[in-house]
């Protein structure tokens, strides 16, 4: 297919731990879900540029990297003492850079006749909103806004209580500085022909009396970094690939609580979320143990020890969400963290097993452990509400999510008639992600000599198995339900979760067979992934967060499911699918979602508030490099296995710098489905196992026919 480099409808730029949204034009409205966001606050709210009194003509937008973009615009026609000044003859250039700070170089040229005089308004403003009045479009004035000019600029400062929150927007040179008017910096200009006129304009968040920092580097913290694993040649791989591993570099931000952690995205989700950190890094083993030892220590830190129904906590329960603007400040939210997760407990114990494959290092096993084992006793004490051995989930707080599994959105899961399932609710994905804990903490506790242990979590694993093959099959639509409700009725909706279930291992081969046929039928199978819920479902909305929008990294955690169970034909149709959304995408980067519309419109439908990039999103392509390869770790015993399968529109794979242990190789694949040869460069210091079937992501096999 062609590259068509498909916009977000929000220009996103982040770097050090902040993020702009804007226009595509760069301009900054405060009724638009646009901003400058610096601790879940917005810091500047409207950014607009006029010449001679009336807006710019945009010509075009570039982008380079994460954090910067470059504007071109032309004039309109507009008065100057001299007369009008024709449309076309003053060229304005915009280069922006958000990197702890925002840096804007503007420079304007003037290609008219004779020297133009006329004046430059920037219009800055800041109402200092918490993130969720921005997202609900609920914004109550904010009358202690105070404006004083400073120096080189004007400060905006914000203080209600013991929050504050400021803006130092600064102008160079001294020459350019600007008259102040109101929220308008009004620059008096004299433009000679053909002569630049610039000045820089930087705005500097300040969190609890302390300024951040602009970097200063032109391509934020991209710059420098290779990718430590890298894709040669297989363009349609490759460049979803790279773009991944740099946007899950860039989203690495530092936390005074918690240290180092990969941001969930940007601009909405730049703080912790649990589930977020956890999926990712089950995701990305193969790029190193970085984001799976940020994850671990990131979400460990924050494991609750006792009961508060405000925040949905419990003992041994797993952030879902961390945020630390005013709502959260003034004890008007609970995310101070809230843990309205039900899942992140046994992905915990996944990422923890994961990384105790990939790295065979026993010293992170010994501190993990203790936290892992919190988070399970948790699932079996609090996570099953009624005993039955199922997991299920209802808030507590009067503020708490509704829904809490990873399809969190109120309206997400549904009955088959469109009404809203009622609480408590068990969703499938939720007892195969503790299916899979089981068998991956059964491994980990033998390792620890915990013999008994073991047995007893490999024994509840295959109950669990049972119970879910006995509640959730829904044998006239040959398919898994979405979830049973708070009358253990099942909710039979076509929807994209039980993909998460063949991730995990849990359905016999059987129902795995089933599951793969039903899974591609075009309700579900939207031709750029899967959608969250069947196109003929009456709740089915294509332009909605969870009700029939296609998310990537529910696509490709499906493939995974399929490749698991030996169904890689329709795996790589759905890899196949997610790539070639990516490439549709500007700059190769899958967003957070999509619309569901169908791959017929020719090109993927942005989803208007979508984070771009978001850390699913960009671990994608990753996962989709490991299933292609079948690749599978086992540092602890020295090895790791390749059952490599390659479609046919993937002639060739080669990946350099994998990692298994202490010993870093290349793999070679070549070869389509059941003819690929492969050559790797592990020498003698890994064993690796070539195998022609496919391999469990994790735990030991149950195989049940």
């Amino acid at each position: 297919m062609s590259t068509v480099g498909l916009a977000q409808p929000l220009v996103i730029l982040h770097g050090g731990g902040i993020a702009l949204s804007c226009a595509l034009d760069g301009t900054v409205s405060a009724d638009e879900l646009h901003g400058l966001f610096a601790s879940d606050t917005r810091v500047l709210s409207t950014y607009r540029i006029t010449l001679g009194g009336v807006g710019l003509q945009l010509l075009s937008r570039t982008r380079d990297g994460h954090g910067t973009a470059d504007w071109h615009y032309q004039n309109r026609v507009f008065r100057s003492a001299a007369g009008d000044v024709p449309a076309g003859s003053i060229f304005v250039l915009l280069r922006r850079r958000v990197e702890g700070a925002l840096h804007d170089d503007l420079q304007i040229t003037s290609y008219c006749d004779n020297t133009i005089r006329t004046n430059l308004i920037v219009q800055v403003d800041a109402d200092f909103a918490d993130i969720f009045e921005v997202k609900r479009q609920q914004l109550p004035p904010r009358v202690g806004v105070r404006r004083n000019e400073t120096e080189t600029g004007v400060l905006l400062e914000f203080r209600r209580g013991d929050f504050e929150r400021a803006l130092d927007v600064s102008i160079q040179p001294p020459e350019a500085r600007p008259s102040i008017v109101g929220s308008r910096l009004v620059f008096d200009l004299e433009l000679s022909t053909a002569v630049p006129w610039s000045c820089c304009l930087e705005a500097i968040p300040w969190i609890d009396h302390s300024p951040m920092a602009f970097s200063g580097n032109p391509h934020g913290s991209e710059a420098g970094q290779a990718p430590p694993v890298t894709v040669v040649g297989a363009d349609a791989v490759a460049a979803p690939f790279h773009r991944g591993c740099a946007d899950l570099h860039a989203l690495m931000i530092s936390d005074d609580d918690t240290g180092r952690l990969v941001a969930a995205g940007a601009p909405w989700f730049l703080t912790l979320f649990g589930r977020d950190s956890l999926v990712t890094a089950l995701m990305t083993g193969m790029l190193g143990p970085d984001l799976a030892c940020a994850a671990l220590a990131s979400v460990g830190a924050l494991q609750a020890t006792e009961l508060d129904d405000w925040r949905d906590a419990e003992p041994g329960k797993l952030p879902h969400e961390l945020r630390r603007g005013e709502l959260a400040a003034r004890g008007l939210t609970p995310h101070t963290p809230y843990y309205g997760t039900h899942d992140a407990q046994a992905l915990y114990c996944l990422a923890l097993w994961n990384a105790w494959r990939w790295t065979g290092d026993r010293q992170l096993l010994d501190q993990y452990l203790p936290t892992a084992r919190s988070a399970l006793e948790w699932c079996d004490r609090y996570g099953d509400l009624d005993g039955d051995g199922l997991q299920e989930y209802r808030t507590r707080s009067r503020d708490g999510y509704y829904n809490q599994g990873w399809k969190d959105a109120g309206d997400a899961i549904v009955a088959g008639d469109g009404s809203r399932g009622s609480l408590p609710l068990a969703t499938v994905e939720l007892q195969g992600y503790l299916y899979a804990a089981r068998l991956a903490m059964a491994e980990l506790f033998e390792e620890s000599g915990e013999v008994d242990a073991a047995t007893q979590q490999r024994d509840r694993a295959r109950e669990l198995a049972e119970l879910v093959e006995r509640h959730f099959f829904v044998a006239h639509e040959n398919f898994y339900a979405l979830a049973l409700d708070g009358d253990k009725r099942p909710l039979a909706s076509i929807s994209s979760n039980p993909g998460h279930l063949l991730w995990c291992g849990l359905p016999t081969a059987a129902r795995a067979e089933a599951t793969a046929k039903r899974m591609l039928q075009p309700d579900l199978y939207s031709g750029w992934g899967l959608r969250t819920l069947s196109s003929e479902h009456p709740a089915y909305n294509p332009l909605s967060y969870q009700r029939g929008s296609v998310w990537p990294h529910d696509t490709v955690i499906a493939a995974a499911g399929l490749f698991r169970y030996g169904h890689r034909q329709q795996g790589a149709t759905l890899l196949r699918a997610a790539l070639d959304a990516a490439a549709a995408f500007e700059d190769d980067r899958l967003p957070e979602l999509f619309c569901g519309f169908d791959r017929s419109g020719g090109s993927p439908v942005p989803y208007a508030e979508a984070n771009s990039p978001q850390a699913w999103a960009a671990a994608a392509p990753v996962l989709a490099v490991q299933l292609l390869l079948g690749l599978v770790p086992d540092a602890p015993r020295g090895r790791c296995f390749l059952s490599p399968w390659l479609p046919e529109w993937l002639p060739q794979l080669a990946v350099d710098g994998v990692r298994v242990g202490d010993v870093t190789f290349d793999i070679e694949v070549s070869g389509t489905e059941d003819a690929t040869r492969v050559e790797t460069t592990a020498g003698d210091e890994l064993q690796v196992v070539v195998e022609h079937g496919p391999a469990p992501l994790w735990g030991d096999p149950i195989v049940r026919e």
